[in-house]
């Protein structure tokens, strides 16, 4: 069996293709693969290595954007001519890459002034991956090193460049997000959840948001982010006799009324809220019914310098 058919067949079934199909489809992708592999040994040498072929057929199906996995998004390539499909394809990657390494640009250019360094790694990692892009042999692989982590990760489902563009899109919300509370507020409520955070390789949109429907949970302004210790037992009382569907409604309630309150009525911001309502509900369950939210709602921290003053 040849490579292009192992790619084809897979461990899926073959649904939604006849006998006649798979063979045509096999061939086609033997054609395409051979002509791949005498692109990138320069017409060299007729074998590779295992590894590579895997890799440059995988490059080959995430640029016609087709999936073994999913046989009838093969049939298009039955009627068309793929060598022309696959120039206008990665045409189209290279036209994506140039609209991250904007984006990404963007970022760095208008992000909050956190200090965070796995934020500013991961944004200069990306423009340096995205010059190094290969759109060619190795246009499945992700360009550049990701180590911010997103309050809503990017589905594993999406590759190369379409993969950075989604995490640089939801990078994007969360920043626009983080903006629209004082910075002073933000940096004392990240002090407060860890004296380390700039170090961490955790998201900073979380700690904002919980805290921010913490205090709509308590009819307060969200954009103050501080809750004391009474605030903290008062919704304690609040939440203690509410099931754990009623308390991820609430949570749900509050997201909406923060997209309004901080005017963020794109689609983007409203999902990265919703999400993390939902993802935030089981903790503070849980908390709930441990009697001890001080873990899910932080009080503000002193900053670094005001720490030093205080211990000298």
């Amino acid at each position: 069996m040849s490579f292009s058919e192992l790619a084809l067949y897979g461990e899926a079934p073959v649904n939604g293709l006849n006998g006649d199909e798979i063979v045509r489809l096999a061939a086609l992708l033997d054609d395409l693969f051979c002509a791949q592999a005498r692109a990138y040994t320069m017409g060299d040498s007729g074998s590779l290595p295992a590894c590579t072929a895997t890799e440059l057929m995988a490059s080959l199906l995430y640029t016609l954007d087709v999936n073994p996995a999913q046989p009838q998004s093969l049939r298009p390539l039955l009627h068309a001519d793929c060598g022309a499909l696959l120039l206008h394809r990665r045409s189209e990657l290279l036209r994506r890459k140039e609209q991250a390494r904007a984006l990404a640009t963007q970022l760095c250019l208008t992000a909050p002034p956190l200090g965070c360094i796995a934020l500013r790694d991961t944004l200069q990692g990306i423009l340096r991956g995205l010059e190094r892009y290969d759109a060619q042999f190795f246009a499945h692989r992700v360009p550049g090193d990701i180590d911010y982590q997103l309050l809503s990760p990017v589905p594993e489902s999406l590759q190369g460049v379409d993969y950075v563009l989604e995490y640089l899109a939801r990078l994007n919300a969360e920043l626009r997000f983080l903006s629209r509370f004082p910075l002073h507020r933000v940096l004392a409520l990240l002090d407060g959840m860890s004296s380390r955070w700039r170090e961490l390789l955790c998201n900073l949109s979380a700690p904002v948001a919980s805290n921010a429907m913490g205090l709509l949970l308590l009819d307060a302004d969200p954009r103050r982010l501080h809750l004391s210790g009474g605030q903290r037992d008062t919704l304690l009382a609040l939440l203690s006799s509410k099931t754990d569907g009623e308390i991820e409604h609430r949570l749900l309630d509050c997201s909406c009324r923060l997209s309004v309150c901080l005017e963020l009525a794109d689609e983007r911001s409203v999902f990265l809220l919703s999400a993390h309502a939902r993802d935030f509900a089981p903790g503070l369950t849980c908390a709930v019914r441990k009697g001890d939210l001080s873990h899910v709602f932080f009080s503000f921290g002193l900053p670094h310098e005001c720490r030093r003053s205080h211990h000298a």
